[in-house]
């Protein structure tokens, strides 16, 4: 024949000749490796290990890893933050620390939100305080912010005009929770 084939029609071509597949492969191509979906489950989504840690374990690439994981519809997870290693031993450790913090003290910076809500709260604005803690008021803001939202509840009453803001009492029962975790405890978060 004369022309240009396409790749795809060379693959079908050479595959009717006898020695290839339509994919491509050889006819006696078998696959060096599988793995189980329930296997990848549990060890990726349950027990949150990394894809390059997974992939050593079964001695294939971090690519083909996450080839699985899509063939076998497991979203990923973003690179970094919950699979790495501080941050799954930040959950482990929460499980000894009081209940009303346990959801608030994993992840990253976890060591950081109760320790800056504790500075935070004899100051009459969070803008005084980040001023006086050396850090941007935004970054604080930020900071309470995800401490509320894992906890589910206001920490603080807004300040008004004339008025400082206050801890809620929900608030005072978390300051109070965060006063028992030892300082060297919380240096380690």
């Amino acid at each position: 024949m004369t022309g240009c084939w396409q790749w795809g029609q060379f693959r079908v071509a050479v595959g009717s000749s006898g020695s290839r597949t339509a994919a491509g492969r050889p006819q006696d191509y078998k696959r060096r490796a599988s793995v189980d979906r329930d296997w990848l489950i549990e060890q990726y989504v349950h027990r949150r290990r990394t894809l390059p840690d997974l992939a050593r374990e079964t001695g294939m690439s971090t690519a083909n890893m996450a080839r699985w994981a899509h063939t076998h519809n497991i979203p990923l997870r973003p690179r970094g933050g919950a699979s790495h290693h501080t941050a799954l031993r930040t959950a482990d450790e929460a499980e000894t620390l009081p209940a009303v913090l346990r959801e608030a003290l994993t992840g990253s910076f976890a060591r950081q939100r109760p320790s800056r809500f504790l500075a935070a709260r004899s100051y009459p604005t969070l803008t005084e305080a980040a001023r006086d803690l050396g850090i941007r008021q935004s970054a604080l803001v930020t900071q309470i912010n995800r401490l509320k939202e894992d906890l589910g509840q206001p920490l603080f009453e807004r300040a008004e005009r004339g008025r400082a803001m206050k801890l809620t009492r929900f608030g005072k029962r978390v300051a109070a929770a965060a006063q028992t975790i030892p300082a060297e405890e919380m240096a380690r978060r």
